[in-house]
């Protein structure tokens, strides 16, 4: 018998972990071809005593993608990882043995009071502003970034423990053209994009080349190599202000069902991403202190020209369900909501109406079910509940008030907006105001003299810190620079069941 070959290894392109929990997490890689994953995995960054997880065969099918569940792992512990694609008998890993390596960190325990930080980032490559190899800034520490998806670089250097990807993460019904003029109110001149994207994303491959599109960025894949995310889609992941079982009748649609064509774009979402099982609604805990809540606002939603009848579903009724029983069983000090569409802005517009409000006074359409939901978390007691959010293209702090609200019976909560990350800045729908249903009030905002402005020109991006010993909970929105424009520093209820009180 002959002896078996040594395996050959492929061409890595690209790596990223996501859905990381206390004791697993999702590594994720792409191959150029057919072959083998392995995934080997160390807490010593030299890879002292690795062990080594043998994944999928990557083929056409997955588009050369492929995720290994990485189980078994310890609380708040660092991994280092290397990802290989092999053809032929598995080797155990040895140092002449090398792929594309990353790192991330595990959750703390349920019960450990550690501080935790975290980045959420929306809306990138959209509006025909992609990679610019002349795009340059200077950062908040001296540092002058030069080329692409400058925003990442700049996020590293705040070492989150994850980041939160909040929708519109590709621009499928946006193409990007070799060039576009620059407005002359932000200096004029011509916006180069290297590679360029000439297209409307209909086809399955299509849907895919867009995600190839934005990890072809060395600066993004910097990012993704150190620092685990998890992952919610919006709109333009399929097309602008879409909902199941519309009839696409623009071109190039020509009639399209958005279902089918959701169908497509959320098997490349899937493929491309590390998630966890096949639902885009979930939760993660991250200690003591913090559980994360990921909606799924696309899938479920009822019409958008339905949006100002007495009710309207958003979220359906399983995930609507989760929801609520997700949060009356957390345990932790706060209770963090990713919601992809903001509560009160207005989006769209007559007939169109995308997000939960529609511009009128009274509780309509998806309101009701924000209603239900504000009552519900009221109700059960369930205190320090904040949301974030993105889509509108302009960053945002909103304090709601059941005092000035029309819907009362709900307690005072914050929702933080922020985005573009790297798309066009835009400020609120024909200058509308915010829908008052349920009293919320600007406490910060910043938008764009022109709509449709060009990094870096009214872009941001959110943290969030929470405090292992005192419980607060910090917010900032940053520019693209990293410079911080708002901060809000939040104390847990003196009720709160779990707070930590050790000063």
């Amino acid at each position: 018998m002959a002896p078996a070959r040594a395996s050959e290894q492929y061409k890595l392109l690209a790596i990223q972990s996501g859905d990381v929990s206390a004791s697993s997490a999702l590594v994720w890689g792409r191959s150029d071809r057919e072959s083998q994953m392995v995934v080997d995995f160390s807490t010593s960054p030299n890879f002292t005593r690795p062990r080594t997880q043998i994944g999928p065969q990557v083929s056409a099918e997955t588009d050369y993608t492929g995720t290994v569940d990485l189980k078994g792992l310890r609380p708040d512990t660092t991994y280092f990882y290397q990802v290989r694609f092999v053809n032929g008998r598995v080797e155990r890993f040895t140092e002449s043995l090398q792929g594309l390596t990353g790192s991330f960190r595990t959750a703390p325990a349920f019960n450990q009071a550690r501080s935790v930080k975290f980045v959420w980032a929306a809306d990138m490559a959209g509006q025909g502003w992609g990679r610019n190899p002349n795009l340059k800034i200077k950062a908040f520490d001296g540092e002058e970034i030069q080329g692409g998806y400058v925003v990442f670089d700049v996020m590293r250097k705040l070492k989150p423990d994850f980041a939160i990807f909040s929708g519109d993460m590709i621009y499928a019904d946006n193409a990007i053209p070799p060039t576009k003029p620059i407005p002359p109110i932000v200096g004029g001149g011509t916006w180069i994009n290297e590679p360029a994207k000439n297209f409307v994303a209909i086809s399955l491959a299509e849907f895919r080349q867009n995600w190839k599109y934005n990890l072809g960025d060395s600066k993004f894949q910097r990012f993704l190599a150190e620092t685990p995310i998890y992952v919610q889609w919006d709109d333009h992941e399929v097309t602008n202000n879409w909902y199941p079982n519309e009839i696409l009748t623009a071109t190039p649609y020509n009639g399209l069902s958005a279902s089918v064509l959701a169908e497509r774009a959320k098997q490349a979402f899937f493929e491309y991403n590390p998630i966890r099982g096949d639902e885009i609604f979930r939760n993660y805990n991250y200690g003591k202190h913090l559980d994360l809540f990921l909606l799924d606002e696309r899938s479920f939603r009822g019409d958008n020209n339905k949006n100002t009848e007495p009710t309207l579903e958003i979220l359906g009724t399983e995930q609507f369900q989760w929801i609520k029983d997700s949060l009356k069983a957390s345990r932790a000090t706060w209770k963090v909501i990713a919601s992809d569409d903001p509560l009160s802005i207005v989006t769209g517009g007559p007939g169109d109406y995308d997000a939960w409000a529609q511009n009128d006074t009274r509780l309509l359409g998806r309101e009701a079910q924000l209603s239900d939901l504000l009552k519900f978390i009221k109700d059960e007691e369930i205190e320090n509940v904040v949301w974030i959010t993105a889509d509108v293209h302009f960053p945002a702090a909103i304090y709601y008030d059941p005092n000035r609200a029309v819907f009362q019976d709900f307690n005072p909560f914050w929702e933080f907006v922020i985005g573009p990350i790297h798309a066009g800045a835009f400020g609120p729908a024909a200058n509308l105001p915010l829908d008052s249903t349920f009293g919320p009030e600007y406490e910060f905002n910043i938008f764009p003299e022109e709509a449709n402005l060009p990094p870096p020109h009214n872009q941001f991006f959110g943290s969030a810190e929470v405090d292992g010993q005192t419980a607060q909970l910090t917010v900032r929105i940053h520019a693209i620079t990293g410079e911080v424009v708002y901060e809000k520093v939040l104390d847990p209820s003196a009720n709160s069941r779990n707070q930590n009180r050790s000063k």
